[in-house]
């Protein structure tokens, strides 16, 4: 049986709290991280420990009961009911043909799927201005011909080996050797022995969770954050909890209050241009968070998925490479620097970690294909992937220099625009909630694809910001995408207006 969850509440929300405890348990029961049978924590222990008046639970357990999701019987509890026929059929979305029964992890991975939300789509007979939506490399700038010539000189050197089985769980050898190589600009320590390599991050992050997590576990997530986590930390049956990440960065005042709790087992963020905000913690900070985990027995996942992409600046040490502890997990991929298709991404961490990793992922899928890991060896062994990636850091810093000139051309007062030193992405933000979302409504009717801050909330509650993405975006859609923007911004500030900021 699951460890019984208990709802990370915010009493400022513009829902009750009553209707957060009901949707939460919703949720859980809904997506499988609660089974048919299970019980729900006394009315008494979950009031204490949710720092809430009894009533107010109770008041959550009979919105519960009245939907059929709960039952509470007397000397037994509120136990969770079996679902009807027809909403099992429905999350599994097959209408009403019979199905097997999902696992939990199916059941949350298809309801996560399904429910996922994005950038809003272009209304029908609406043009294109700019996308700033996708991040997904710009497929006119991938280097075809190195790849393919890369990949001929491997089929002909060594096509009967790299077509085969591969003798590797960890990877190539020298693929993680050239890895490690590159890491010791931000990581001195980094050697062979400590990179796996996998199907890209999503991969990795995947592997981070099986290798060091059980169900009920509480894996902290910064707020807002990348979407496609929350998802995957549900599937896994994982309690989640959201720490504020601001201008200021991430809020560690916040960080020591939710660990006193002592139920923390995984700490997951991006300090290095962070999804959705394009923010980077400095040297500072990142001293910072350590000494506040150096008490703790917390793994700290780093998701340097675009630390390659630094445009202007001193690259910055991992915060595996400043931890004591020696429990920083890092995991960083090829897709974005290079191309998705490639699908190779990796794991850097302690090798007795790595081995049992490595462990899981040979049930997964058994080994990362030998044919695209000697390629890439062959592709870096030629400098290709050197020269293209300056030509994309050249190409992001114009587009980003294009950015904040249209900023201060088209953005009214009262808008605060990020100017991170790298990547993709920027957050823009108005100075109210659910100005964000209802900027990205507006950008789309008229052809502008942002993505609203809602899709990054861990709770998808309404949000200042959109999400800027500078990756399928030339320099002429970019001031035409600003001029949209701000003039949609310019609607939803009629009035008094504050001063304009710039981050």
């Amino acid at each position: 049986m699951l460890r019984t969850p208990l709802p990370e509440l915010d009493p400022a929300a513009p829902t009750s709290l009553v209707a957060q405890v009901a949707a939460f348990y919703a949720g859980a029961i809904r997506d499988g991280r609660m089974a048919p049978g299970d019980r729900l924590p006394p009315i008494r222990e979950a009031a204490r420990a949710c720092a809430i008046a009894r009533a107010t639970v109770q008041a959550a357990y009979q919105q519960l009961a009245a939907d059929g999701l709960v039952e509470a019987t007397v000397g037994r509890g509120t136990i969770v009911c079996e679902l009807p026929a027809t909403s099992r059929l429905h999350a599994a979305g097959q209408g009403s043909a019979p199905v097997p029964a999902l696992s939990p992890y199916a059941r949350a991975a298809l309801r996560r799927t399904q429910d996922m939300p994005g950038a809003p789509p272009l209304p029908a007979g609406v043009e294109l201005v700019a996308n700033l939506a996708e991040l997904a490399p710009d497929g006119e700038q991938f280097p075809v011909a190195e790849w393919r010539a890369a990949m001929d000189a491997v089929l002909r050197q060594r096509g009967g080996e790299v077509l085969g089985y591969g003798h590797e769980p960890n990877g190539l050898p020298e693929l993680r050797e050239a890895i490690a190589a590159r890491l010791r600009d931000v990581d001195p320590t980094a050697t062979a022995d400590g990179i796996l390599v996998t199907a890209g991050a999503q991969q990795a992050l995947d592997l981070v969770l099986r290798t060091l997590c059980a169900p009920g576990d509480t894996v902290l997530v910064t707020d807002p954050s990348y979407h496609q986590m929350h998802g995957l930390l549900r599937a896994h049956g994982l309690q989640v909890a959201a720490i504020p990440f601001g201008p200021a960065g991430l809020d560690v005042a916040a960080l020591r209050q939710r660990l006193q709790r002592g139920d923390v087992r995984l700490l997951y963020l991006m300090p290095t241009f962070h999804n959705p905000t394009g923010r980077t913690l400095d040297l500072a900070q990142r001293h910072e968070l350590i000494e506040t985990l150096r008490s703790t027995e917390v793994t700290v996942v780093e998701d340097e998925y675009q630390q390659s992409l630094r445009c202007r600046g001193e690259p910055l040490p991992t915060l595996r490479s400043l931890d004591p502890r020696r429990r920083t997990v890092t995991v960083a991929t090829f897709s974005k620097e290079l191309f998705p298709a490639l699908r190779i991404g990796w794991v850097q961490a302690e090798a007795e970690l790595l081995a049992a990793m490595a462990a899981v992922k040979r049930f997964m899928d058994l080994e990362t294909s030998p044919l695209l890991q000697a390629a890439l060896v062959e592709f870096l062994r030629r400098g290709s992937l050197d020269r293209h990636l300056d030509e994309l850091r050249g190409e992001l810093r114009r587009r980003h220099a294009a950015l904040q000139a249209a900023a201060h051309r088209h953005l009214p007062p009262g808008c605060r625009l990020g100017d991170p030193d790298g990547g993709f992405v920027t957050w823009l933000e108005l100075p109210g909630d659910g100005l964000g979302d209802r900027l990205a409504e507006l950008a789309a009717a008229r052809g502008v694809r942002v993505v609203p801050g809602c899709v990054f909330e861990l709770h998808g509650r309404p949000s200042r910001g959109v999400r800027l993405c500078l990756a399928r975006a030339p320099l002429p859609a970019i001031d035409a995408g600003l001029a949209v923007l701000g003039a949609a911004a310019r609607e939803l500030l009629a009035g008094p207006a504050p001063v304009r900021a710039f981050l």
